[in-house]
């Protein structure tokens, strides 16, 4: 079944966009919450009409968003986590504490599906890390990973891709 989507929809689509979906999942739960239209000629033609406001729409959410990689991209994200000897974590530090860090840092929310960790964060220090914001804008998101009782001023050494080998700082 041909929709109209009236939302932007993870993995299916964004407003405007007019995408094919199996009719169950459409009847059953797009068409009831109100996430979709069908595609008929009437629909698609009012699509047409309302085409320069979704365009306006999507262009201020592409607007705040690359102020938002700006901005997140000079600030660092401080996670405390509990350290055993060596600098390793017990556990590890995943998108969703990442994600709470940012809210509760700098008030900013963003979903923890867009948080992208290729490798896991299990020892203390500084990492980069990529984060999709909006469709197209992308932010490299400094995390600085340190000790439940230590100093922000400690572990102070320059960010890494992850994937690099740690290298202690030199004393």
């Amino acid at each position: 079944m041909q929709v109209i989507l009236l939302d932007d929809i993870t993995n299916l689509g964004h407003e405007g966009d007019v995408v094919e979906v199996a009719d169950g999942y459409a009847r059953n739960y797009l068409l009831p919450q109100k996430l979709v239209v069908e595609a008929t000629p009437g629909n698609l033609k009012q699509l047409e009409y309302r085409r320069h406001a979704i365009e306006a729409r999507e262009e201020q959410k592409r607007t705040q968003a690359m102020e938002l990689a700006e901005t997140l991209k000079e600030k660092s994200i401080i996670i405390r986590a509990s350290v055993g000897e060596g600098g390793r974590l017990h556990g590890e530090v995943t998108a969703q504490n990442i994600v709470d860090a940012i809210a509760e840092q700098y008030g900013v929310h963003i979903s923890r599906r867009d948080v992208d960790i290729p490798t896991p964060i299990r020892e203390k220090g500084n990492y980069l890390i990529s984060a999709s914001l909006y469709k197209g804008v992308n932010a490299e998101l400094p995390v600085r990973v340190i000790g439940i009782g230590e100093d922000e001023e400690e572990s102070k050494h320059p960010a890494k891709q992850l994937g690099e080998e740690t290298v202690p700082p030199a004393e």
